[in-house]
């Protein structure tokens, strides 16, 4: 009959720790982000994105502000995630729509299409 062991709370469990990087890694850097307007009130213009988050609206508080009618005062927010953007609608009254798409979030890619009211955007990534 084998005896079965089980560990407590004192014993040392020895784990694999890594106290400085290897001198052959290099951190990707990040990539610069925009946001290319091709209709709407203001187009065509590039919005550079460095920012972690950044509200698109109409309002004062908008960090991206668009003078549009058709885009609420804090329409959409977009978001930094490692080295991607993701939108999110903000309770809008025209919704955001992702290359022809309603959505409430999404991850954007290279290429895509955002369409907030009557203002569109292609999103691009940097290289």
């Amino acid at each position: 009959m084998a005896v079965k062991r089980t560990q407590t709370i004192d014993e040392e469990v020895p784990q694999t720790m890594m106290n400085r990087l290897p001198a052959s890694f290099k951190p990707r850097p990040r990539r610069a982000h925009q946001l290319e307007q091709t209709a709407g009130p203001g187009s065509p213009c590039k919005h550079e994105l460095s920012a972690d988050a950044l509200i698109i609206g109409r309002g004062s508080a908008a960090d991206l502000r668009i003078d549009s009618d058709d885009v609420s005062r804090t329409h959409a927010q977009l978001l930094r995630i490692d080295d991607e953007y993701t939108i999110e609608d903000l309770d809008s009254r025209n919704g955001v729509f992702l290359n022809g798409l309603q959505v409430h979030a999404a991850v954007l890619r290279d290429g895509d299409q955002l369409q907030l009211g009557d203002v569109v955007f292609t999103y691009n990534e940097g290289s």
